[in-house]
């Protein structure tokens, strides 16, 4: 398989010889640099525009369309790809899009797996330590200003230190599985976030 570099989408014309799908799919099936060039070039806007929604940098962009063509091409090399059902552009650009929301949720399950981390350590500071006062009242303010039922989510696991399914069991919420729980913590989290911005607080603070 042709090696693909990445960099810079600037290549000039690559796309003349391929004036319609059925020669830029044999140009992919010989693994023709100029119709892989081609095809990221065709597909690189709208993907972007994909990634922007999702908030991701635009220092992905050549990772995910290069990995999204890996693909596309191993499925043309294992004829799973079907031409009556899909362009190459279109297959492309659905395959960078899921590749950006994998991408997204990593993003947003390392950031709020952080914060969990840091809230932890911020509820287990000894009562003796010089300021834990002042920082457990930002904590509060934070929470009051977070409200119902983001405060309760936090509280519970954080400072009642309840598992999830505890919580469940002793009707402490109104989410009925674990799953659902966690998705709404998760989200909840990410307001606490942006208010630890508003309070001017880093995660080394907390």
């Amino acid at each position: 398989m042709v090696e693909i570099k990445k960099g810079p989408l600037n290549w000039l014309l690559p796309c003349k010889p391929y004036q319609d799908d059925e020669k830029l799919l044999t140009g992919l099936e010989r693994e023709e640099t100029q119709a892989i060039q081609c095809l990221l070039l065709m597909a690189e806007t709208a993907v972007w525009k994909a990634m922007k929604q999702l908030g991701l940098q635009r220092e992905l962009l050549n990772e995910i369309l290069h990995d999204g063509m890996l693909i596309l091409l191993k499925r043309i090399k294992s004829q799973e790809f079907d031409a009556k059902r899909s362009s190459p552009r279109t297959y492309l650009i659905s395959v960078c899009k899921k590749l950006s929301l994998n991408a997204s949720r990593l993003k947003q399950h390392t950031v709020t797996d952080h914060f969990d981390e840091q809230l932890h350590d911020f509820t287990k500071i000894d009562e003796t330590d010089h300021g834990v006062g002042d920082r457990l009242k930002l904590l509060k303010n934070m929470l009051e200003e977070l409200g119902a039922p983001c405060r309760e989510l936090i509280e519970l696991k954080y400072l009642c230190e309840l598992t999830d399914d505890e919580q469940i069991e002793r009707g402490l919420t109104l989410f009925k599985n674990a799953n659902s729980l966690r998705v709404r913590r998760s989200q909840c989290m990410k307001k606490l976030l942006a208010l630890s911005d508003k309070y001017k607080l880093s995660y080394a603070q907390l």
